[in-house]
């Protein structure tokens, strides 16, 4: 699928829609993929220039490494930074001793914690590399039986190191050696703490990624730090995607998070998180899908909630229902990107801020009452040149799988409590959770 536009439009527009036109941006399960910034794989040990300067995580003073705890008495945090192209949330952690900090990926949607390890074949990022070699905690992690786990592991029988492989969709990897290292963490009270042996991928093969050094794997399965370092609860909150300047992101591990606002039934199943999405509304019109698009039949189609994912994806459908009701609600008023086709994101020319005041809300609605709102900012997405903007969700068609992304769960606290098996969902302010 391809928009045709002008070339006038395409150098405004080009990183936007290709990276916005896809289904294949997520993590949720190995078809569907991370990234669609094809970022060559290159040799180099030097960081990109970046007109992100706002991606460096905080370094650790040496005065306070000394004091590192290595108790659970105090909420793990870290606060996140975002990046908008593609639309992601980061977490900074440090790893390794002494501490390197990175800055990792926040995805739900996968289970392996990887960073990219010196001497390696790296994609450019915007922070020094991890280098093993310097580090006084790395070992090598045993290989282990994982059916649903997403990376591939294998003994290399040459150096008996456990290795693993780790391949999307649009052919973004990584590859590299099992390793377990210590991480270190912010404390709720501005201090560390720090989590010896966490099981991680020092990736030596990596491409199709940008920016950032790694992935936080939050997902329930085998390699995941939240069941094997932080018992069954994490909560994020995200503002917005767009606002690189925003301090109150945040991220906690453990059971100091945030498990507030209205629970929904969650179920794992093959290392995903699914929610049972039961009806989308426009505003006060609840839309005409037949509730039975969004559920699982034995491994396919559900409804995956993924911040490893930047737009929200829809099944046929549903996609095809709500973009329809968006496109007559908008195409009477904007005028259309020229090449606009069914089947791709409608594309429309005009401001985002200001002619789409007081457009509806998109809600979506969860079993047992919960309710994830969408506005403008989590709806759409702007051209650089802020005069046309494009509708940020896709399409699956490749299975009837739908995925709540990282853009629709702007402006919201989302808790998970793997005890009881739910997901909450509290619209707020973040800052004030980031006490």
């Amino acid at each position: 699928m391809t928009i045709s536009l002008t070339l006038r439009i395409r150098a405004a527009l080009l990183t936007t829609l290709f990276a916005l036109m896809y289904p294949k941006q997520c993590t949720s399960h190995p078809g569907l993929t991370l990234r669609l910034l094809h970022t060559k794989s290159i040799k180099t040990q030097e960081p990109p220039k970046t007109k992100a300067s706002y991606l460096h995580p905080k370094s650790i003073p040496v005065s306070r490494l000394d004091n590192l705890r290595t108790t659970e008495t105090v909420d793990v945090v870290s606060h996140v930074t975002p990046i908008s192209n593609p639309a992601a949330f980061l977490a900074n952690i440090s790893i390794g001793n002494p501490p390197v900090p990175q800055l990792l990926l926040i995805d739900t949607g996968s289970d392996l914690t990887w960073v990219q390890c010196l001497p390696c074949k790296c994609y450019p990022q915007t922070i020094p590399f991890f280098h093993p070699s310097r580090s006084s905690t790395y070992r090598n992690a045993s290989c282990e039986s994982a059916p649903h786990a997403m990376p591939q592991i294998f003994r290399d029988e040459k150096t008996g190191n456990c290795q693993y492989h780790l391949r999307y969709r649009d052919y973004s990897n990584t590859r590299g050696v099992l390793a377990e290292e210590k991480l270190t963490f912010q404390t709720s009270d501005d201090g560390l703490i720090s989590k010896p042996n966490i099981v991680f991928g020092c990736g030596q093969e990596n491409s199709g990624f940008t920016q950032y050094s790694g992935v936080l794997g939050l997902g329930p399965g085998t390699f995941s730090i939240v069941t094997r370092n932080f018992g069954s609860k994490f909560s994020y909150c995200f503002g917005n995607v767009g606002d690189p300047t925003y301090p109150h992101n945040i991220l906690i591990l453990g059971d100091g998070a945030n498990i507030e606002g209205d629970p929904t039934p969650l179920q794992i199943f093959q290392d995903r998180y699914y929610l049972d999405l039961q009806a989308i509304s426009l505003g006060d019109k609840l839309l005409d899908i037949e509730p039975g698009v969004f559920k699982r039949y034995g491994s396919q189609g559900g409804t995956v909630i993924d911040t490893g994912c930047s737009p929200t994806i829809l099944a046929r459908e549903a996609y095809e229902t709500l973009s329809e009701e968006i496109d007559f609600f908008l195409g009477e008023v904007l005028r259309r990107v020229q090449g606009w086709e069914q089947y791709t994101n409608p594309c429309y020319e005009g401001n985002l801020k200001l002619d789409l005041y007081g457009f509806p809300v998109v809600t979506f609605h969860f079993a047992g009452g919960a309710e994830l709102a969408l506005d403008v900012q989590s709806l759409f997405v702007s051209s650089d040149s802020g005069d046309r903007f494009c509708l940020a969700m896709n399409m699956n068609a490749f299975d009837d799988m739908s995925v709540i992304g990282a853009m629709a769960q702007q402006s919201y606290n989302v808790g998970y409590d793997l005890r009881t098996m739910n997901v909450y969902f509290q619209r707020t302010d973040c800052e004030l959770l980031d006490s």
